[in-house]
């Protein structure tokens, strides 16, 4: 990408205030399009709007000031204006960061007609424009009327879409960062919406903002960050649409037509009782239908409260509150629904040139809803490029945060672990997408669902961006895993590198291990994070090391429990344990060398999701009970690895330890009472030769005291 150099100047002048141009009853351009707001450089350019069917449309786009001021002032009836004299003094201080550039591109203006179709609806199509901090007007006129916006710059133009993490506002750092957010250049909007429909406009009545510190207060946090870290890096404005709303699951993120074409029971049960419920309320009687049981509902709560206030004066206790039901809410505009936010939001815009999507979700198909997103998920960049008719849009999707309970049993995580499960569905399907990456960010959560450390997940997000969009030399990610080979009880692990650090490297022929694999953050640590399984496909915690292999390094993975390993699995945990990055810090993504089933997770419906519940809470507790053999049995083979290395060349020490050890478990069957009764009552004779062996281990233990081992009484 091409740069131009630019300055920052700060302009000292007090700040007035500027109308907008009015909306006309027939006549006005898409939502989306207004002051201040940035469209794509590079693509053809599009500005879209309403007029009287048939009516031809006169669309410029300028860069002419004395043009742009006296359309605006047409637009608003208040006579040609230049900007600058519309700022009054009003004798208070401000301050002002506008961009200077040096050989900035020219931009001639262009205008062009078009005719408004039988719904209205007019598309202006211009030529490619280069990136600028130069403002630009657009103004459109049709039947004496004129609308125009201003202060429209041509840059880079990123949809950012999914849910809370995405949304929220509040990071770690925020108050020392936005203090000093003056980056005029960075423009801003942000909206969200449901339909049961596709929309051809947005609903709401959304602005554009620039980024200064009053306004970048209320700026969600990843997508502020991710388009501050293009601006400084590209060097050209950034154009942020924010669509995301908090608790919404991927299918409502996708095409409907997508969403019917998957044939599994999850999505088709989904979208059968969804169309039931909206066509209810589509039909007026229908409609009717339920808020009058709503009503019904009231009047019958309201019976029952009295006689409950009754009873509460006889008894001379505090009278109860009234709960009425909630009233019902239209389905068809609801929070989260197949294909909804996608409808109300995505399709409105559909045709605006974008840089590429952004995409932050996941958290809602963790709870039971998985199974599910493993056919919804796949479809979400083919809806997000089929909208905007690019089959090579870019999309970035962040992965999900370490969340919950940190270092649990892998027995347990590997049938309960919800988060591992979503982030291995993104994982398996963006891998062969050259457009498309996933942006491990697990080492930024915490115990709560929406963690703080927002600055390294949009720079995680930028990195990817910068070097899978914009071809910029930046390291992007960690080593990537390419196989998994097998030989003498150990599993060895092959990497790739960054394509930065592989150039950087490739001339060496005997690279040390640190400059060809990830290695541990803290440094010189023992590696973490791996689990290993035999032809059982039963999990072990793994211990993990660098190894040589005909001359490769690779990551040897091995359990003293798992004499034939089969698959490996690296971060599988809702909040994984890995320690495990690349060059610049950057997380090694979480993954599996194994293609086995997961537990279902479903919700389609009350019976479905009680009978997944009650299958995964027998497997959690078939877990615990194999977590618990698996450490009785590690210690086993511990424990005298432990005696010998404690008395090396001390036979009598190590026999007396082991005997020690002995007598302890003898001691152990005696303390339990249940496990004693059970023994007397059921093995009497057990009991018996058990007494006779603590009395053999006791005179074994009394002989080496002695210098010599004694026979015991039983002899």
């Amino acid at each position: 990408m091409k740069r131009w150099s630019f300055l920052l100047v700060v302009l000292l002048f007090p700040v007035g205030s500027v109308s907008g141009a009015e909306e006309g009853a027939e006549f006005r351009f898409s939502k989306i399009i207004g002051d201040h707001m940035v469209l794509q450089q590079g693509k053809p350019v599009r500005i879209r709007g309403w007029a009287k069917p048939g009516a031809e449309v006169e669309v410029t786009i300028t860069r002419d000031g004395e043009v742009g001021a006296a359309a605006i002032g047409e637009a608003t009836e208040e006579g040609s204006r230049d900007e600058a004299r519309i700022r009054k003094d009003d004798g208070s201080y401000s301050m002002t960061i506008r961009y200077e550039e040096r050989n900035a591109p020219e931009m001639a203006s262009q205008t062009v007609v078009a005719k408004a179709a039988e719904d209205g609806s007019w598309v202006a199509l211009f030529e490619p424009v280069k990136g600028s901090f130069q403002r630009s007007w657009i103004i459109a006129r049709s039947d004496g009327r004129t609308v125009a916006v201003r202060d429209v710059l041509f840059g880079e133009v990123w949809l950012c879409a999914g849910q809370s993490n995405m949304e929220w506002k509040d990071f770690n750092r925020k108050r020392r960062e936005v203090s000093s957010a003056n980056f005029p250049g960075v423009r801003y909007v942000a909206w969200n919406d449901s339909s049961y429909k596709p929309l051809d406009d947005i609903r709401p009545r959304v602005s554009w903002r620039e980024c200064t510190p009053e306004n970048a207060e209320n700026f969600s946090a990843v997508p502020y960050l991710y388009g501050v870290f293009l601006h400084r890096y590209l060097k050209v404005p950034v154009g942020i649409i924010n669509v995301a709303r908090g608790g919404t699951t991927g299918d409502t993120w996708c095409l409907r037509d997508e969403l019917d074409g998957i044939d599994h029971v999850t999505v088709t049960e989904t979208l059968r009782a969804y169309d039931a419920e909206t066509a209810m309320w589509d039909d007026p009687e229908g409609r009717k239908k339920v808020m009058d049981e709503w009503e019904r509902a009231k009047d019958a709560a309201r019976a029952a409260h009295e006689e409950r206030v009754a009873e509460a004066k006889a008894a001379g206790k505090p009278e109860p509150r009234l709960r009425l039901p909630k009233e019902p809410q239209d389905p068809r505009n609801g929070w989260s629904p197949p294909a909804g936010l996608f409808n109300a939001t995505v399709m409105p815009i559909r045709w605006l040139g974008l840089a590429g999507v952004l995409y932050y979700q996941g958290e809602n198909n963790v709870f039971m809803r998985w199974t599910r997103y493993e056919h919804t998920f796949p479809k979400v960049p083919l809806s997000f490029r089929k909208a905007f008719g690019d089959d090579d849009l870019p999309f970035g999707c962040i992965s999900q945060p370490g969340w919950g309970r940190f270092g649990t049993d892998p027995e347990v995580e590997a049938v309960t672990g919800g988060y591992a499960i979503i982030r291995d569905i993104q994982r398996r399907a963006l891998k062969n997408d050259s457009n498309a990456g996933m942006i491990a960010t697990y080492p930024t959560g915490n115990s709560y669902i929406h963690p703080g450390e927002k600055f390294p997940v949009a720079e995680y997000a930028s990195l990817w961006a910068l070097a899978r969009v914009y071809g910029e030399p930046v390291i992007h990610r960690a080593n990537e895993f390419k196989e998994m080979e097998v030989s003498e009880g150990k599993a060895h692990l092959y990497f790739d590198a960054d394509p930065v650090v592989y150039e950087r490297w490739k001339h060496i022929e005997n690279n040390a291990s640190w400059q060809v694999l990830p290695q541990p953050y803290q440094g010189n640590a023992p590696i973490e994070g791996f689990i290993i399984a035999g032809e059982d496909r039963r999990w072990y915690p793994a211990e993990a090391k660098e190894k040589r292999v005909d001359g490769t390094w690779t990551i040897e993975v091995s359990s003293d429990l798992v004499p034939e390993p089969v698959a490996v699995r690296y971060g599988w945990a809702s909040w994984p344990t890995g320690n495990l990055v690349g060059r610049d810090n950057l997380p090694l993504a979480t993954f599996r060398t194994d293609d086995w089933p997961i537990i279902e997770g479903v919700s389609y419906s009350a019976e479905a999701r009680k009978a997944a519940d009650d299958r995964i809470k027998a497997l959690q507790e078939r877990g615990e009970r194999l977590a618990l053999d698996r450490k009785i049995r590690q210690m086993e083979i511990d424990l005298p690895e432990l005696e010998r290395e404690l008395h090396q060349g001390d036979a009598d020490a190590q026999l007396r330890s082991k005997l020690e050890r002995i007598g302890r478990i003898l001691e152990g069957l005696g303390e339990d009472p249940w496990l004693s009764n059970a023994l007397e009552k059921g093995r009497p004779e057990l009991v018996k030769n058990l007494e006779i062996l603590a009395q053999e281990v006791e005179a074994l233990r009394a002989g080496l005291e002695d210098g010599e081992p004694k026979a015991s009484s039983a002899d």
